[in-house]
């Protein structure tokens, strides 16, 4: 009744009677169901507490919310008051009634909170990425380089056990570039060239007379596509002749898979292409008549689009260095196979556009040259693509034969005990035959997690299992 909090001494019958008659005099008498309703009384009010404590906690819930999505759609702060809350306010005032309305304005947005809010979170990301990384033993970086406003080059970087990068010569230059920085710091420092970027190298090397193929299948994409009513007459030039496409796609030098989309949706509009033309009176209707440059097309749609796929696959999660090695090794030996299937049988089956082409022999022979000079430039840009040597990291289970040089005997004899650990080789099949399950459940190629196996043993093994990680934790990508 009063709320007075009592001791433990004062809780026997004849001293809370005592407390009754003198603080609760006119209750002394009222019957028990009074006190009954009393206490009910007490416990609505304080649901009723907890339920507004409760509101507000949502509303600060909702306020941090909606203030990520402003920073991450990048809208000004005022946005929220100016358009977002009068938007609310309608949208649950006509659902749901004013007395849900009220609840919406309690959540606080006002351009000053929205910048609070978000220099809140980004402190709050910035204080746990820095938490990881000093519990981190080890980490790779990917690099690349950003411009600010006043045209200076600026990277972020902690030190780490290796950093990729696109090859630019701002990054790895050996006197004063970032490269040369890092070593300095941490000599101990591994480098590695983007997998992406050389294989991107890889595709620009052409043959003089595919180049310039390439060329003027970029003029005559530009000479529709850059004026609005070419690119209308022409996309109704293909309604009518029930195109499966409408409109031809723009090549762009820094977007690499673009190439391979260009010519691909180019080939497939060829006869619509010869048509427009043709009423045009253009000099490019005469490329798209000859059969021979048309197989030129079909092949660099076919190639571009093996390379295409080749620079996807690098992509991804569970990537790392040693499966990006195994796919550009496994492109190159398939240039040698294509090769041999060329010169001895005249096979085109691993071209899907070109074995529907009638092919010449100056043609084969381009052809040719061009996969010979495919498989001498990833020789050039990928020195070594042996990686046996790490076979164990993949799978420290198998029988297969390793450089003991490349261990010290530490580090041998804990590879043994791992291969020796029947606990550990059972975790390990059921690691991979879990991923095989997804993969087939998912129809997508899933890579095992090797890098969560190794991490799992730092602690008990710990020189053999940073071995292995100096060996995986290299980005492939930058």
């Amino acid at each position: 009744m009063c709320s007075e909090k009592l001791s433990n001494e004062s809780m026997v019958p004849s001293k809370l009677k005592r407390h009754l008659l003198t603080k609760h005099g006119f209750a002394s008498e009222k019957p028990l169901d009074y006190f009954k309703r009393l206490a009910s009384d007490q416990k609505i009010q304080a649901s009723k507490f907890i339920k507004h404590s409760t509101v507000s906690d949502k509303a600060q819930e909702a306020s941090y919310a909606v203030a990520k999505l402003i920073a991450k759609k990048m809208k000004s702060h005022t946005t929220t008051e100016s358009t977002i809350l009068p938007a609310c306010y309608e949208i649950v005032k006509i659902l749901f009634g004013e007395d849900f309305e009220k609840e919406v304005r309690k959540i606080p947005l006002s351009n000053n909170t929205v910048q609070r809010r978000i220099e809140y979170m980004s402190k709050d990301v910035e204080f746990h990425v820095n938490e990881k990384l000093k519990a981190a033993e080890l980490f790779a970086l990917q690099l690349d380089e950003s411009t600010g406003v006043t045209g200076k080059p600026q990277v972020m970087t902690f030190f780490c056990l290796s950093v990729c990068t696109d090859g630019c010569s701002s990054m790895i230059g050996h006197l004063t570039d970032f490269l040369a920085l890092v070593k300095k710091e941490n000599p101990d420092i591994t480098f590695t060239h983007c997998f992406i970027h050389r294989e991107a190298l890889v595709a620009k090397s052409l043959m003089p007379e595919l180049n310039e193929v390439l060329q003027t299948v970029v003029k005559m994409v530009n000479f529709i596509k850059s004026k609005p009513l070419k690119s209308r007459l022409f996309n109704q030039l293909c309604s009518a002749m029930d195109s499966e496409h409408t409109q031809l796609l723009f090549h762009t030098e820094v977007r690499w898979l673009s190439r391979g989309r260009v010519l691909q949706r180019f080939y497939e509009l060829r006869e619509e292409l010869l048509l427009f033309f043709t009423c045009k009176e253009s000099k490019y209707a005469d490329f798209l008549s000859d059969d021979s440059w048309c197989a030129k097309v079909a092949f660099l749609a076919d190639i571009f689009e093996k390379l295409n796929y080749l620079n996807k696959s690098m992509q991804g999660k569970q990537e790392n260095i040693l499966i990006s090695t195994d796919k550009i090794s496994s492109f190159q030996q398939k240039l040698l196979l294509w090769i041999s299937k060329i010169e001895k049988q005249t096979n085109w089956d691993m071209f899907d556009l070109v074995k529907n082409c009638h092919v010449n022999s100056d043609l084969t022979n381009l052809i040719l040259k061009s996969l010979h000079l495919l498989y001498e430039n990833i020789k050039k840009y990928f020195l070594s693509l042996d990686v046996s040597s790490t076979d164990w990291v993949r799978n420290p289970f198998i029988d297969s034969a390793y450089e003991t040089t490349l261990f010290t005997t530490d580090e041998e004899s804990e590879l043994i005990d791992i291969k020796n650990d029947r606990g550990l080789k059972l975790q390990y099949s059921k690691l991979v035959e879990d991923i095989a399950r997804e993969s087939k459940l998912k129809k997508i190629k899933i890579n095992v997690d090797v890098s969560s196996f190794w991490i799992n043993l730092l602690h008990e093994y710990p020189k053999i299992s940073r071995k292995a990680m100096n060996a995986i934790l290299p980005f492939s990508t930058s």
